[in-house]
């Protein structure tokens, strides 16, 4: 079977990413190819566990939606906006289209 990639969301979601139902670094030692993971990951914890190993790539599902221009912020270390969580998956366009993204002058 020539899985190319396997996309992992560890831990429980909605609550602690410490909550974990099975042992994802053994899964990651026994994939060999590339492992994205995903759940409650912000820039530092992404690049300690990078630098480790544990991963190859990750995904940012919560921070994206309320951070349209997420990946400039991560970039200038601009502070995330808060997603609220009550316009979260469902619903009107409230939460998916009026996050605003940093200007050029509020960047550090």
């Amino acid at each position: 079977m020539g899985i190319a990639y396997i996309h992992v969301v560890e831990g429980a979601t909605g609550g602690s990413r410490d909550i974990a139902p099975f042992d994802f670094g053994s899964l990651r030692r026994r994939f060999n190819n590339t492992y994205i993971a995903n759940n409650g990951y912000d820039l530092e914890l992404a690049a300690s566990r990078l630098a480790e190993g544990k991963a190859d790539l990750f995904a940012f599902g919560r921070p994206f939606i309320a951070n349209p221009d997420l990946v400039e912020r991560l970039k200038t270390r601009t502070p995330l906006t808060e997603f609220n969580s009550a316009t979260l998956y469902g619903g009107g366009s409230a939460g998916y289209t009026d996050y605003p993204a940093i200007a050029a002058s509020s960047r550090p």
